[in-house]
């Protein structure tokens, strides 16, 4: 058996891609190369390198030239600035470092957002604002190869670990030889772990696919061994005929291939043909409704021994059809996901089949045969309602998060609140009709008014809730997204503030500092102060009438320039600024505060 060397013989390979001397403490050794286009940025470079101790190890200004010259060169750390002469920039070369793997810093007059975006997925060690010094550059090129020598050294440590593990494998394998077992305990845990998972709406589409098939089978068992009451569920009930029960096997078939994580394509076309199929009996029974005839669909070769003034033999009801129809619709829109109205159009058809048999369900609870029923011999048997009810909720689980089922699978207060009123008062509802039902003498109040005022009430102040909860929860979710794009949008300003090269304050209408330009801090000495939310006027309480006239003028939404105003700072010192003062806006475009630009030029006078 070949062993796998040892990972010390492979550290000269990978160290020529490595820099030899960039962790080290010793400047001297030290090669920094600089890509940057413009010849005075360049000069000066290679001027604070120099007297800083590093070897400059060469310039270009292109992508071509500086990848031809760093390959050719030894290089620890490479400078490089966006704006390239040629067609490629900066980021290419910085790509390009990250496949020979050398440390690269990023230098630049101004950065935003497409600039950030770019950087995501690149590796830069360091960020240097342009005007620069020889301090900021000595402190950006150590950190730089300090935070690359660490890197290097965890990519070492987790080969070392790799080939440990390997090595202790093979070494079992050729003792004992238990790879295969290693493998199987392993995937014994990760079945153990899978399956501690919560409950979620896509194993109870599981169980009520299942709940459903068990009713087809028992109905099926009735049928064949004689047994009514695994038909009807009572004496005097319709049974469930044999193209109902075909019909829900096909929606079963549909629901449980929706609901499948790992469906290929040739059982998603199977399963279209079933909801196809599903259409056309339940077409083809409400046609012989409406012309008076007979298809030979109704039996399906199983004699319908089981007939009474609710049953007409091997006829589906009305209402079946119906809603059995409205399933199938239902199932089909979600196979459309990329369409637009894809899940409104399932949630509704499925809203309506749901609706349909609960309808029914009523009618049974009640003994009022007209509420499951359209015309005489053509009631819906308990079994039928029961599956179709199940059917209709597993198509609202296969989109927990969207649609009206967001109010169940959601955690949020306002979603919790209106499940609990949900729960309550279609609770109360059916208990106090129950009650009146039942006690009240049928002389006094007609049943018929009952459940008809109930399933009214219900689905009324069920619309009710459901419409107020949704729309609280969207609220709530846009004001998550404008708060998540308001933060975003103030880390990056804050990014970009604090490395812009010049003096620059926000300041809110109060004259409080919102966020300061780091230069700010430093030309103004405020380093070692935390002026945020304090007033300017604290760390400038000297000003003179006129910047004091021309902060309101900016407040009032004018652009004031100033040139050449003397002002005291908080430590007395007198100096001389430039630059200009604007305001800034809210969302209602209402003046929020203003923008101060300020520049030292007391040291030109």
């Amino acid at each position: 058996m070949e062993i796998e060397p040892n990972l010390n013989s492979v550290r000269p390979k990978l160290d020529k891609y490595s820099p030899k001397s960039g962790a080290k403490a010793d400047k001297a050794s030290v090669k920094v190369f600089v890509v940057e286009d413009e010849p005075t940025t360049i000069i000066l470079t290679e001027a604070m390198l120099s007297q800083l101790g590093y070897i400059p190890a060469g310039v270009a200004t292109s992508f071509e030239a500086a990848i031809a010259a760093i390959k050719k060169t030894a290089v620890d750390i490479v400078l490089v600035d966006i704006v390239l002469s040629g067609s490629k920039t900066g980021f290419d070369v910085i790509k390009e470092l990250n496949r020979l793997n050398i440390p690269c810093v990023l230098i630049s007059g101004s950065i935003n957002e497409t600039t950030l975006n770019k950087l995501a997925d690149l590796d830069v060690y360091g960020f240097l604002p342009k005007p620069y010094d020889q301090l900021a550059l000595a402190t950006v090129i150590q950190l730089a190869l300090k935070k690359f020598t660490r890197m290097q050294d965890r990519i070492f440590d987790e080969a070392d670990a790799i080939k440990s593990r390997i090595l202790a494998s093979q070494a079992l394998e050729t003792e004992f030889g238990v790879t295969e077992k290693l493998y199987l305990i392993k995937k014994e845990i990760s079945t153990h772990t899978h399956n501690k998972e919560g409950f979620t709406y896509h194993h109870a589409t599981q169980w009520l696919v299942r709940i459903c098939m068990l009713l087809v089978g028992l109905a099926c068992f009735g049928y064949l061994f004689g047994v009514p009451f695994l038909l009807m569920y009572g004496s005097h009930a319709a049974t469930m005929k044999a193209n109902v029960a075909l019909c829900i096997v096909l929606l079963c078939f549909s629901l449980s291939v929706e609901n499948s994580l790992r469906a290929t394509k040739g059982w998603r076309v199977a399963s279209v043909f079933s909801l196809a199929t599903v259409i056309s009996i339940c077409g083809l029974t409400l046609l012989q409704y409406i012309f008076l005839t007979d298809f030979g669909i109704d039996e399906f070769l199983l004699l319908d021994r089981y007939t009474n003034e609710f049953n007409l033999p091997g006829r589906m009801a009305m209402p079946t059809a119906l809603t059995a129809i409205a399933l199938a619709i239902a199932l089909l829109s979600n196979r459309f996901k990329n369409y637009r109205y894809s899940a409104s159009l399932t949630e509704g058809f499925a809203l309506i089949a749901l609706s349909m048999a609960m309808v029914g369900i009523f009618g049974h609870l009640f003994k009022q045969i007209e509420f499951n029923r359209v015309i005489p011999y053509l009631a819906q048997s308990h079994a039928s309602l029961i599956a179709l009810v199940l059917l209709s909720l597993g198509v609202f689980f296969l989109n927990p998060k969207n649609g009206l089922m967001s109010i169940f699978s959601s955690q949020r207060v306002s979603a919790k609140l209106g499940r609990k009123m949900l729960y309550w008062v279609n609770t109360s509802m059916i208990l106090i009709s129950l009650l009146i039902y039942y006690f009240i003498p049928q002389s006094e109040f007609k049943n018929l008014e009952v459940i008809f005022t109930l399933i009214t009430s219900i689905i009324i102040l069920t619309a009710v809730i459901l419409w107020s909860t949704r729309k609280q929860i969207k609220n709530e979710l846009q004001t998550e997204q404008t708060v998540k794009l308001l933060e975003n949008r103030e880390r990056e300003l804050q990014f970009v503030l604090k490395r812009v090269p010049y003096p620059v304050a926000v300041l809110d209408k109060e004259m409080c500092y919102v966020l300061v330009s780091r230069k700010w801090s430093e030309d103004f000495c405020l380093k070692n102060r935390s002026i945020i939310g304090h007033s300017i006027y604290e760390t400038f309480p000297q000003l003179s009438e006129q910047v004091l006239l021309w902060h309101k003028r900016a407040l009032g939404g004018e652009i004031v320039k100033m040139s050449d105003e003397n002002i005291v700072d908080f430590l007395g010192q007198k100096m001389n600024i430039k630059g200009e003062i604007r305001p800034w806006f809210d969302i209602n475009d209402q003046v929020a505060g203003i923008i101060i630009f300020f520049e030292n030029v007391t040291f030109l006078t």
